[in-house]
This record gives C-alpha cells, sequence and structure tokens, in this order.
C-alpha cells in the first residue's frame, strides 16, 4: 500500500508490453519499483525493492495484461489507459483479492465438499467445506493466489498483508525464501517474535530488506490496527459485506489497435519493428524472431532487410486459402465464442482481405435475421485484416439470400489458424425483405458506464455504424437484388 507522505503510486510491470507501458506509467508520475534488468537500462532506473501498489503482467494468451491495484487507483488506471490506448478493454472482476468479507452460506454441496456463500450481493464464492448450513454466517477471505473464473475460492484462514509483513492466525514466524542472509533472517525472526500478538503470527516479505527496523515496527502496528477494525466491523454488520478492502482485479484486453499504439510508444524507447506486440502474442517463435530483429536493428542492420526477412516469415506462419481457420469472437465480458470452422476461399495477404464459408449444420433461428435456420444453409463472410467490422451473409441451400449481419468489433486480427477480434456488441442487420436494423447499441452504452470502454472508442462505433449504413448496406441491398 501507498506509504504515507509518499507522492506517487509505484507500479511493477513485467512482460511483452513492458516496456511501452513502463513509458506511459512514467508519463503519469507513477514510480517504477522492481522494475526487470531489460528496463532498467532502457530507462535508467535505479533498482528498487520498494512495495508496489499497482502490479502489471501478462495475460497468458499474450492478448493483454491482468492488473491488482489498490481500489483508489482503479479510477485513474482506467482512465490512463483509456486515455492513451482507443481500443482497450477493461473488466473488473468483482470480489476483491484478499478482500475479508461477512459472507453468508446459500447453498451446501456435501458430495463435493464445498459450499456456496454469498459475499457482497449476488456476488459468490466456492469453501471447501461442507461442515456448514444454509444461512450460516461466516468470515471468509478471498485467495490472493487463485482467483479470476466466475466464483471466487474463499478461505477462513484470514491473512492480514501488508508492505513488509502479513499477519496470520497461526503463533509463527516465517520469512521469505528471498532472503538469503543469515544474519538478517535471524534479526527478523527475534523482531518478529518480540512483535508477535497473541494468537497470531508474521511472515516477513521480501521488501522487509528495504526499510529500517522502525518501519517495520510502524507496518506491525498499522497491521493490528487493521485486524482490529475488521473484527470490529463484523460484530457490527450484517451479512454480506466487505469487511476489509483487497485489491482490484483488471483484465485488460490489448486489441489490434492499443497493440499499434503501444508499437508507437515502444519506438520512443528502443528500437521497435511494425506489428511488435501483435508479433510477439502470436506464438513464441515469432516472438523470439522479433527479438532478433530489434537486436539486429539495435546494432545497426539495414531496418528494409530486417523487416523484409520478418514479413517473409510471418507470411509463412499465417493460413492460406482452402484451410480451415476459427472465428474468435471474443465479447466484451472476456467469454470467447469459437464459431466454426470456417474454410477460406479468398486470402489476399497484401490487402488483408479474406472471405470464409461456413456451412449450418444446426437448426434454429438467424439472430435479429427472424428467419429460420436450417441444415443445410451456408454463411459467407468477408472480412479485411484491421477492418472495424465483420459482414456474414447467410443463404438456404439452393443459394436463396436469407439475411445479412455486419458485426461491429475491434480491428480483426489474423493468427496462425483464427481470426480474432472483441465484439463490440453492435450490429447492423439486413433481412430478406430488405429491413435494415442496429441492434444492442445499449449494451455498448452499459459498457461505456462501467469504465469497460473508453468515450472515444463509443464514439468511434457511431462513425463506423453510419459507414456501414451509407456504404456497406446498399452493397449487400443491390447484390442481392
Amino acid at each position: 500500500m501507498l506509504l504515507e507522505g509518499d507522492g506517487m503510486y509505484r507500479v511493477r510491470i513485467r512482460g511483452i508490453y513492458a516496456t511501452a507501458l513502463t513509458k506511459i506509467f512514467l508519463d503519469e508520475n507513477f514510480e517504477i519499483v522492481q522494475p526487470s534488468v531489460v528496463i532498467e537500462e532502457r530507462f535508467d532506473l535505479p533498482f528498487s525493492l520498494k512495495p508496489y501498489d499497482v502490479d502489471i503482467y501478462d495475460r497468458t494468451d499474450k492478448q493483454g495484461v491482468s492488473i491488482l491495484c489498490l481500489p483508489e487507483i482503479k479510477p485513474s488506471i482506467a482512465s490512463i489507459l483509456h486515455g492513451r490506448l482507443l481500443d482497450a478493454i477493461i473488466r473488473c472482476w468483482k470480489p476483491q483479492v484478499g478482500g475479508i468479507y461477512k459472507g453468508i452460506v446459500r447453498e451446501v454441496d456435501k458430495s463435493r465438499g464445498i459450499c456456496y456463500v454469498e459475499i457482497e450481493p449476488d456476488v459468490f464464492g466456492i469453501l471447501k467445506s461442507s461442515n456448514v448450513f444454509v444461512g450460516d454466517e461466516l468470515i471468509v477471505q478471498v485467495d490472493r493466489e487463485r482467483f479470476r473464473g466466475r466464483h471466487a475460492l474463499l478461505s477462513t484462514d484470514i491473512k492480514i498483508v501488508g508492505n513488509y509483513a502479513i499477519l496470520i492466525p497461526k503463533e509463527t514466524i516465517k520469512i521469505s525464501r528471498k532472503i538469503r542472509d543469515p544474519d538478517k533472517r535471524l534479526f527478523l525472526v527475534k523482531l518478529g517474535q518480540e512483535l508477535r500478538p497473541r494468537g497470531w503470527g508474521i511472515i516477513w516479505r521480501t521488501a522487509a530488506l528495504s526499510v529500517s527496523e522502525e518501519d517495520l515496527k510502524s507496518e506491525i502496528l498499522k497491521l493490528l490496527d487493521r485486524c482490529k477494525l475488521f473484527i470490529s466491523r463484523a460484530s457490527n454488520v450484517n451479512g454480506p459485506a466487505i469487511l476489509m478492502d483487497g485489491l482490484v482485479f483488471l483484465d485488460v484486453e490489448f486489441p489490434s489497435e492499443s497493440k499499434k499504439i503501444l508499437d508507437t510508444i515502444r519506438s520512443e524507447v528502443t528500437p521497435t519493428v511494425p506489428g511488435h506486440h501483435y508479433l510477439k502474442s502470436f506464438n513464441t517463435e515469432l516472438s523470439a524472431l522479433v527479438d532478433m530483429a530489434e537486436s539486429l536493428l539495435r546494432k545497426g542492420s539495414s531496418r528494409e532487410e530486417v523487416l523484409s526477412r520478418l514479413n517473409q516469415l510471418l507470411s509463412i506462419n499465417l493460413p492460406q486459402e482452402g484451410d480451415d481457420i476459427v472465428i474468435k469472437h471474443v465479447k466484451l465480458n472476456g467469454k470467447t465464442i469459437n464459431i466454426g470452422p470456417a474454410r477460406i476461399e479468398h486470402f489476399n495477404q497484401s490487402d488483408g482481405t479474406i472471405v470464409l464459408r461456413r456451412n449450418i449444420v444446426s437448426p434454429g433461428v438467424y439472430d435479429g435475421l427472424n428467419v429460420v435456420k436450417s441444415p443445410g444453409d451456408y454463411a459467407i463472410t468477408r472480412a479485411k485484416i484491421g477492418e472495424w467490422f465483420l459482414e456474414t451473409r447467410y443463404f438456404s441451400c439452393e443459394g436463396k439470400f436469407k439475411g445479412a449481419y455486419i458485426n461491429i468489433n475491434t480491428p480483426i486480427e489474423i493468427y496462425s489458424n483464427f481470426i480474432r477480434y472483441v465484439d463490440l456488441e453492435v450490429d447492423v442487420c439486413v433481412d430478406y425483405k430488405d429491413n435494415v436494423s442496429v441492434l444492442d447499441r445499449d449494451k455498448l452504452c452499459e459498457a461505456l458506464k462501467m469504465n469497460m470502454v473508453s468515450k472515444s472508442l463509443f464514439e468511434r462505433v457511431d462513425e463506423i455504424i453510419k459507414h456501414i449504413l451509407d456504404e456497406r448496406i446498399p452493397v449487400i441491398l443491390e447484390a442481392k437484388n
């Protein structure tokens, strides 16, 4: 947590976006702490073991970053990212990581040895315990190591986490394995025994190395005060309710436009090939080739020759006509719908145009078109890499037009066996009777209210709707008739 008297928040950044994001947060007067060796050198930063208020690291799919931060910093983080990155999507996980709650047991599953605990109104967590009853009130904490998902994982083993130490409800003294100096370890053991309150133990964190004995003593007193406050609050509030704040978890998506902006920001710091962040997220082989290419640029190699070779290698990794690929339709809430397989009927790598065909195998109704979907129908999808919409026309097995659906999304990206975008909810439909409608703009409005998307992105979508109505719909109607 931010120390009293400090003038700025501290951020630790790791991963493929680290250079660009470090530049952004330095511009915003954040202090970079615990930098990697590369970041330390690129920005001429002093190494610092200071604790961080914001932790930023790659998502597993490299399509963005995960952020853990103090609740009061969340609005600033969202404002900074939305202000610099047009199509960044920011999703906030409702439970607070490490947050302590007074929860109410709502369901017990004895066969699995778990129960479902409501920790906030309509927010649930899972606790490994079947020795409870529906209606019981429990003091629980959201697991700091295993989070995300629909339900938080909960524990009744409460930990009060500080910058340099952690209070635990067990009479013991533990020390971070990263503290290897035997004299320092002995000092911390003795200090812990002196400070440890009855019924509680202390885990000394690595950052305990960076401050004085007085700072450590002061922190333990503050942690005890926090402990007393949440215990007092627990006896005075009705569940479900939060008793002590934890960290806010943000899942941040960097679609195509954001990656390009981050490329530009990174290039202000170090030689950067066009498409750096896209290629780093493509696969491990291309990621390594990007590192090699940029190393050659730093050593003075011909930029034209380096980029030409890199583009050749990218081309080899892209799908070809006749291949089957999947359309990764990522919803604003983060859920990915895999549409396909789709056969590539045309792909021009020079201009990015691609035509896909999907055969319909399941019956139903086409959303927004109000027409029956029958096995044997087929869909023709026309897309262009980097374009803000995806156009799909549906036909019966005899080739009769059933309607068209234009999905508005972040600029389309292509990978080895799929295309990918984030669905921005709004769609423009043309039915078989030539009726044109714009659907679900209210869903994007709601995402704007939730700070999931930026005002600039919201306005861009309105521009795209106008373009589709003025330019694409006449083409579809002309082809149909």
